[in-house]
């Protein structure tokens, strides 16, 4: 079951057509290993499985339309959209491409309105994609543009020094988005200094266990109502990050073995 998903005005709106593949880190950026257990404690947050979920695709009813791919990409928000065209710029007419025209009206909508979108076809359509290397690679790039560099980036305004911090950043920016919206990750961040401080002023270990009571309560109390349900029950995301700083695995060094709604995870 997948739990979370990003806040229905939070994600940002990037140019379409334009794919890029990862950047390499900048200094203080997660290293390779950091990058790819974070990439998995996400996996295991919204789709229950350490194997990173490129084919996951299902209607949650969250009030985002149908939720897709390896970092939850909707129908309802644009960035399933974005995924689709960048794919259909960089090989052609494909499975998904027909679906192009609806999943336009709902990013310009802002709609989780599927009713004109044949769901079991886009479900499936969107399976099959995902068989394609191409289609992953597309997946990653989006997800590095709307998710990972700018959770790094603000995780470099912030002076954060340590890996645990900023892949609690990068995990908020994808359920929350890294828009300005008051579900966002900056809205976050913003409260979370006005009761401690900046994380230099805190302590960096201070600040973050303020950042977790701030998102826990945002997941209880969202201003989007709309997430209000799924996102009470996506706070154990929160607490499992919580519960590995507390064992002062900072560099988040492997094997880190976790328990996220009742399941039991390790990742080397």
């Amino acid at each position: 079951m997948r739990l979370g998903g990003v806040s229905l005005l939070a994600v940002p709106l990037v140019s379409r057509g334009a794919w890029t593949t990862s950047t390499a880190p900048a200094d203080g950026w997660l290293d390779a290993d950091q990058r790819r257990r974070a990439d998995q404690l996400v996996s295991a947050f919204e789709n229950s499985t350490t194997e990173i979920r490129y084919d996951y695709a299902e209607n949650i009813d969250d009030g985002r339309g149908v939720t897709a791919g390896r970092s939850g990409f909707t129908t309802g928000t644009c960035d399933a959209l974005d995924v689709v065209v960048d794919y259909t710029d960089r090989i052609g007419e494909n499975v998904l491409s027909p679906f192009v025209p609806e999943l336009e009206r709902l990013c310009d909508e802002a709609s989780d309105d599927t009713s004109g979108l044949p769901e079991a076809a886009y479900i499936a359509a969107w399976q099959e994609a995902a068989i394609d290397p191409e289609f992953r690679a597309v997946q990653d790039a989006i997800l590095d543009r709307n998710s990972y560099i700018p959770a790094m980036e603000a995780a470099d305004e912030l002076g954060l020094q340590t890996a645990l911090a900023r892949a609690q950043i990068y995990d908020t920016t994808i359920q929350h988005g890294g828009g300005d919206d008051p579900d966002g990750v900056h809205a976050l961040i913003d409260q979370t200094n006005a009761v401690v401080g900046s994380p230099s002023e805190a302590g960096e270990a201070e600040w973050l266990n303020a950042f977790f009571d701030v998102r826990v309560d945002d997941l209880n109390n969202p201003a989007n109502v709309e997430t209000t349900e799924e996102w009470r029950e996506s706070t154990d995301r929160v607490e499992c990050m919580r519960r590995i700083a507390s064992t002062g695995n900072d560099d988040l060094d492997g094997p880190i073995t976790f328990t996220v709604y009742g399941d039991e995870f390790t990742i080397d």
